[in-house]
């Protein structure tokens, strides 16, 4: 059986996009929620019985690889990439699979209206 868990996470950035013929090519900020989702068997023994991953755990990881790097920041100064919706979902979702999670979706709301899902 395949189980999912899902924690959110805030942030707060800025950004600009160069080259771009709207508003958002102007410096301006969000703040930022993202919503990750960690797929797998729950542990049927040891500590961690009954849970896929311990939620505090996954809350370590996302602080170190995203929030303690991104948050108060320039997007465009911390990324080597436009610092778009959709590029910034597929960043998080890089930078935790590479951290050892376990992720199958991460979910970034822009706005309250306006978000990127990148999945596996």
């Amino acid at each position: 059986m395949q189980t999912t868990i899902t924690k959110s996470f805030n942030f707060e950035a800025a950004h600009q996009f160069d080259g771009y013929n709207e508003k958002c090519a102007k410096l301006h900020g969000h703040s930022y929620r993202f919503e990750v989702t960690i797929s797998g068997p729950v542990i049927t023994n040891g500590n961690y019985e009954g849970m896929i991953t311990d939620f505090l755990e996954v809350s370590r990881i996302v602080d170190k690889e995203i929030i303690s790097q991104w948050d108060h920041t320039l997007l465009n100064t911390v990324v080597s990439f436009r610092p778009t919706a959709e590029l910034l979902a597929a960043e998080i979702f890089k930078r935790l699979k590479k951290a050892g999670l376990s992720v199958s979706k991460v979910r970034l709301w822009e706005t309250e209206k306006s978000s990127a899902t990148v999945m596996e």
